[in-house]
């Protein structure tokens, strides 16, 4: 057998690990790491994972400013409801719509502040590395190049 054979066959074979822990638990991803490896996640472990290559938000601290933004909103909108009526006129009750899309997405970055801090949390207590933020184009180094 050809030596590149017997490495491709070893243990320390990412795919081959993934399948030993896939067989243990069926929730298991194989997802590149930001080193460019391929490592073996469970859901909880993965976190927050995007479908794009843009920019997006994946940390906790993101999601906690992105809930205090949609928050402010929420608060700002109040006051437009509120603000016609200390010069005489009817509430504006439009901008109500303003609050319940401000309060549902705190509410939802909230959430996936917890998803989160959560997964970075058991990363550390495994000794996993921190996921790739890239998912398209794996073969690809950190400059995009091919």
């Amino acid at each position: 057998m050809p030596p590149n054979q017997e490495q491709d066959m070893s243990p320390s074979d990412p795919k081959d690990r993934h399948e030993m822990r896939a067989a243990k638990n069926a929730e298991r991803i194989l997802f590149p790491t930001v080193t460019g490896e391929l490592h073996s996640y469970s859901r909880e472990e993965l976190g927050i994972v995007t479908a794009s290559s843009h920019p997006q938000v994946r940390s906790a601290g993101g999601f906690l400013v992105m809930a205090v933004v949609l928050a402010a909103v929420a608060v700002f909108s109040i006051l437009l409801v509120a603000g016609p009526t200390s010069r005489g006129q009817d509430p504006m009750w439009s901008a109500l719509f303003l609050t319940a899309t401000g309060v549902g997405g705190a509410v939802y970055a909230l959430r996936m502040a917890k998803v989160a801090s959560r997964a970075k949390r058991l990363r550390a207590e495994r000794g996993n590395l921190e996921p790739s933020a890239r998912q398209l184009d794996c073969d690809q180094d950190q400059h995009g190049q091919a």
